[in-house]
């Protein structure tokens, strides 16, 4: 292997999880509070909010020795935000549900996010918080919101 140490998510963590993904996520103009506390706030200048959410799961909706974790995180985004859209909303941020194995590499879940942050960035949404918990194959819940 090069003689690199690959340091994985169960080497970090939660807490490093939490920390390595946030620091990542610039927040938008419209995220009052994002990632690190245990709600996000969202400013709604029209009051009305559209949400919708979708699951994704390893093996059934992605495989990742066939897609990055780059395009993995791209495409769970881009879903959901094109369904805030279609609903004639502004996209203002998503919420991510991740479930990770133990040994998952730090690498893949920085591109990942990566992934996330630049779906959200070309429709001016930000990353603004979520959960993150161990689990056998990767899963993710991801919720957009958007403003009318």
């Amino acid at each position: 292997m090069n003689g690199r140490c690959v340091i994985t998510v169960g080497d970090l963590g939660e807490f490093g999880v939490v920390a390595r993904i946030a620091e990542r996520l610039p927040q938008g103009g419209t995220v009052l509070l994002g990632p690190g506390d245990d709600a996000a706030m969202v400013r709604s200048p029209d009051g009305r909010v559209v949400v919708t959410t979708d699951l994704l799961i390893e093996g059934r909706h992605f495989r990742r020795d066939w897609s990055s974790g780059y395009d993995i995180g791209r495409k769970a985004a881009a879903q959901n935000l094109s369904d805030i859209v279609a609903m004639g909303a502004d996209p203002t941020g998503i919420v991510v549900g991740l479930g990770l194995p133990s040994d998952a590499a730090t690498g893949w879940l920085d591109d990942l996010t990566d992934g996330f942050r630049d779906e959200c960035d070309l429709v001016g949404a930000s990353v603004v918080g979520g959960d993150v918990t161990r689990c056998d194959l990767v899963v993710l819940g991801v919720t957009a919101l958007g403003d009318l």
